[in-house]
This record gives C-alpha cells, structure tokens and sequence, in this order.
C-alpha cells in the first residue's frame, strides 16, 4: 500500500509519498523504495499505488516519454493514445486486483502552470465515479491512502510570520502522511478477500517532490527509524534512541 498527498501553490507543486512496499497480505515490509519518479529534463513527476512492479514500469516509461515529448505534447498527443493502449492490454488478461496500479503525476506546463493528473486501471467499490483509463483531473490538493479524520487538517497551524513557503510545506506534507501511517486499514486490492485483517502500511520514510518551471526535484524529509524490511508497522511503537540506530545500522 502507498499513501500520496500533493498540494501546489500558485507556482509549484508539492507530492509527498512513502516508502514501505508489500508482497503479501500480511502486512510485513518487503522492501523500502522511492515511489516516486521524476523527469530528467522537464518538470514532470508521477507515484503510483498498486502492483509494485508495474508501477515502477509505468513511471520509468511515463518519465521517458515526458523529457522526448515535453509536458504540453504529453498531455494533449501521448496520454490518450497511452490509456487506449493501457486498456487494451488489460483486456487481454483476467482481471487481477493486485495487478491494478493507480498513478498521480503533478507537472508544470508553460501554458497552463501546475497540473494535477491521475488515471487507475481498475474499478474501486467505495469511489463509483472513477472511471479505470481514464485521465482524471485532480484537484489543487489531493491525496491517497488510508483514511483519516480530515477535520485534524483543519485544526493545523497556521505558517509562522516570516516563515517560507517550502518549509511550511514540508511539515504538513510530513504529517498528512503521518496521520495516513496511524490508520489500520485494508488495501482496496484486498477488498473482500477472506481472512485479510487491516494492518498499517504507510511507513519507511517521506520523500518530497517538488515541481516547478525550473524542473522537479526529490528530498527525503523525514524517516521512521523503527520501520525495516521483515518487519510490520507499528506507529505507536516507541522510537529508537541514537544508540539503538547504530546498533541496528551494524
């Protein structure tokens, strides 16, 4: 299971995405990657939810098209054609919920600033208005994960006087998916699987995104210790001090 929140400002977008990746459905960590890709040469970012493996393909092949095409060309000529495409595959095989994959890319285009855009490949029972293949157009501020009492947002700080833009950021991305990482659920490709009992999977560490004219950029800004490989997820479990990370570490 991934988590993603992403909110732009007038000139820049900001994803923040974790890291814990999964194989089975007993909630024990199987890897700790970045799930999020960017461009090379344009400002042009995508996550994906799902299928680890397929996700991981369909960025590095988003990406690629994106710094040939640019971000206008990609979205009006490339994305069409790639979700027609995307369909026809699917169709060709048995339908597999953990097969599906569900992307968020954020984007600047010179003509029309910060993008939000998604698409899934399969249906989701709670959300009946989405469309698998289809663009979706998502909102200024968007996220996906488990789900959270959304009114703890609303009673969040206000920025500091003084205080920058980035910074501010940061720390809400931060804890919008630390809020997501303390929330047991059940991922939708489990959904009425028998036996499958909710677990956290939100963990590893935070990574931010940020995307604007000048390009997009990745910056890990907070890691949970306690969170490894074999293990399951715990957000209430006490943090290891310094010496315990070292010991781990050797």
């Amino acid at each position: 299971m991934s988590a993603y929140f992403a909110t732009q400002s007038a000139d820049a977008s900001y994803l923040f995405t974790d890291g814990a990746g999964y194989t089975t459905r007993d909630g024990v960590v199987r890897s700790l990657d970045r799930k999020v890709s960017v461009a090379e040469t344009k400002p042009f970012a995508v996550t994906t939810q799902g299928s680890a493996e397929l996700g991981e393909r369909i960025r590095n092949f988003l990406t690629a098209q994106v710094d040939q095409l640019g971000v206008d060309d990609f979205v009006d000529l490339f994305l069409p054609v790639f979700l027609l495409g995307l369909q026809e595959t699917y169709a060709d095989v048995r339908h597999v919920p953990s097969n599906d994959v569900l992307a968020a890319m954020t984007m600047w285009s010179a003509t029309r600033g910060i993008l939000h855009l998604g698409f899934q490949t399969g249906p989701e029972p709670d959300r009946p208005d989405t469309v698998p293949f289809a663009l979706q157009v998502l909102g200024a501020t968007t996220l996906r994960g488990p789900v959270f009492d959304l009114m703890k947002l609303a009673a969040y700080r206000r920025p500091h006087f003084g205080e920058d833009q980035v910074s501010f950021v940061k720390e809400l991305g931060s804890y919008v998916v630390s809020l997501m990482r303390e929330v047991a659920s059940v991922p939708t490709s489990l959904h009425g699987v028998a036996g499958v009992t909710p677990h956290y999977w939100v963990g590893g560490f935070v990574d931010m995104t940020i995307v604007d004219a000048s390009g997009a950029r990745v910056e890990r800004v907070h890691t949970w210790h306690n969170d490894r490989i074999g293990g399951r997820i715990d957000p209430f479990r006490t943090p290891l001090n310094r010496a315990q990370r070292r010991a781990l570490r050797a």
